[in-house]
């Protein structure tokens, strides 16, 4: 059988066992030689790929070696995440490849706690990430990614924290041990696109950006300003937090921003004795909220207590590597970035000015 053949066969029928997608469905890029009986497949992924290492290479690799069984087969999985386009076409932030807003309509429904264990889990996978805590009045991200060293400056620029691989900015880091800010809404816009500007961003795949809770005129300065590559929303399951959630879609929806989909944090409530979950703040929000809206559900998250504990002791559920916990922060973190990886590219930036004299 024709070795092209064979490939498109094993790969439409080789299932990632985290994303429960083929490689096919995956979208990746494969090249393969055969040289003295070697079958040597090389495949890019557009997402973070070191969890296809165990989740996809080893089931691959066994039915390529099933289905050419003359030949010695060898398989690497590698990434490379590109830009995508942003709502303010041809712009980009300075050092960041792709910008994603995490926001809610309301608060308390867990966002900076999702935003924290997401980039962990994206981190993990091997990509560049970062972190900007961008609610003022209330920045959390520093308490939820522990003891870190100061803010350092070069130049004239700040340069992000680092924790759990994940480089950070918060209003936090720049004003600790001082009293709460009381700004009004244009100053605390303003602010934002001053700490964004004057940090220094390493060459990250991700910025997750940390919105402050709701829809009013702060939020919308922010998303009509700041270049994003997409947005996720993060709800609970009850109606008065999914009318919320519906509120937030309808604004980025307005301001052309892709809504990559929606989280539903504290679905089940699991119990810490027993483990019995119970629907708390009933059930099927999102879902619903989703099919109203043609958008993807990108996970159900529980209510469960270490998840709280976990983060306010500074060491995120996503970072441990046994936790069952971190497995479901694994998977909606890795949805997010397959979604992203098939939006249409970025290419402002491969081009030079034109300048018309």
């Amino acid at each position: 059988m024709n070795a092209q053949h064979v490939l498109a066969n094993v790969l439409e029928n080789t299932t990632d066992s985290l994303s429960g997608l083929t490689a096919n469905e995956l979208g990746l890029k494969a090249v393969f030689t055969l040289e003295d009986q070697q079958f040597t497949l090389n495949l890019c992924a557009g997402f973070p790929s070191e969890f296809l290492q165990e989740t996809l290479l080893p089931q691959l690799i066994k039915n390529l070696a099933q289905a050419l069984p003359q030949y010695e087969v060898h398989v690497t999985i590698d990434h490379f995440i590109k830009s995508h386009r942003t709502q303010l076409h041809g712009k980009g932030l300075r050092g960041v490849k792709n910008t994603i807003a995490i926001a809610s309509g309301k608060g308390g429904v867990g966002k900076s706690t999702v935003t924290v264990n997401l980039a962990i889990a994206l981190a993990r996978g091997g990509a560049r990430v970062g972190i900007l805590d961008a609610d003022i009045y209330g920045p959390s991200i520093p308490l939820m990614l522990g003891k870190t060293e100061p803010v350092q400056i070069s130049g004239e620029r700040y340069l992000p924290v680092v924790a759990h691989g994940v480089y950070a900015m918060s209003i936090g880091y720049l004003t600790e041990g001082e009293p709460a800010l009381i700004w009004r809404g244009p100053m605390l816009a303003k602010s934002l696109l001053q700490m964004i500007d004057i940090t220094e961003w390493d060459e990250l795949d991700y910025l997750l950006i940390d919105l402050p809770p709701g829809t009013g005129d702060i939020q919308l300065s922010l998303v009509q300003k700041i270049p994003l590559t997409g947005a996720v929303i993060v709800t609970t399951p009850q109606t008065v937090a999914t009318l919320d959630a519906e509120k937030a879609y309808k604004m980025f929806a307005k301001t052309n921003i892709d809504v990559i989909g929606i989280i539903e944090n504290m679905s089940l409530h699991v119990c810490s004795n027993c483990g019995h979950q119970e629907a708390t703040f009933n059930s099927g929000g999102a879902k619903k909220l989703c099919e109203t809206h043609q958008c993807k559900l990108l996970g159900q998250l529980p209510l469960d207590s270490r998840i709280g504990a976990q983060c306010e002791q500074g060491n995120p559920t996503a970072a441990s590597n046994t936790n069952e916990l971190a497995l479901d922060f694994l998977k909606i973190a890795q949805q997010i970035s397959i979604e992203l990886s098939q939006k249409p590219l970025n290419y402002a930036d491969k081009f030079p000015p034109i300048v018309v004299e």
